[in-house]
């Protein structure tokens, strides 16, 4: 008589996808709490440092939840894990992709000071993270990156045009902070409650 797997904490997800889902909750918390102090440096000090402090408690939240499902990771099944080479080509395609972000968001912030524009990094930094999300949707098989990222190009996009038009300068980091930052803790969410198809790790920014 053959005896089945146990299902554990978290059954019909492999050991592999608890830990990347673990993993990418962690680092969406860590960068949103990092977006949502974008978003508060234009506004008073003292209301500006409670919502801080609000980003801090829920970063602080998912990022122990995530670690709890890594742990919990132990007791997960190992079938339908990729191999090592798949691992391998993921690892070097994200690497790159890694890279290239970083490569653009350093280009496009010479040349926003250059010109004058340094108010906008904020904004054309939050655009390029968010693109970065789309080849990563296709990368881990996680559609839901493809919400991220375009809900991170919207922010940019509305900073980039509403801060100019309304002469408000505090706009230019208060859209693509809060905003990216919600769309990085919602994509926590979901990998902390989702079952994803594929995952060898995740970054965001």
């Amino acid at each position: 008589m053959t005896t089945a797997p146990a299902a554990g904490p978290h059954p019909g997800i492999s050991r592999a996808e608890l830990r990347g889902r673990a993993s990418g909750a962690g680092v969406m918390a860590f960068f949103g709490l990092g977006w949502m102090a974008c978003g508060v440096t234009d506004m008073p000090v003292t209301p500006g440092r409670a919502v801080l402090a609000v980003g801090a408690v829920v970063s602080i939240t998912f990022a122990v939840l995530g670690f709890r499902m890594g742990r919990g990771a132990a007791d997960a099944p190992t079938a339908g894990e990729p191999t090592a080479d798949r691992k391998k080509k993921a690892g070097l395609i994200f690497g790159l992709v890694v890279v290239a972000e970083w490569v653009a968001i350093f280009a496009v912030a010479r040349v926003l000071v250059a010109t004058d524009h340094a108010e906008a990094i904020p904004a054309f930094v939050a655009m390029v993270v968010g693109v970065h999300f789309f080849p990563l949707a296709r990368l881990f098989g996680i559609r839901a990156y493809h919400l991220t990222g375009a809900a991170m190009c919207v922010a940019a996009a509305a900073a980039a045009v509403l801060a100019p038009l309304t002469s408000t300068p505090a706009l230019w980091t208060a859209l693509p902070g809060f905003g990216s930052a919600a769309a990085l803790y919602a994509t926590s969410v979901y990998l902390l409650r989702t079952p994803v198809a594929r995952v060898a790790g995740h970054g965001a920014e």
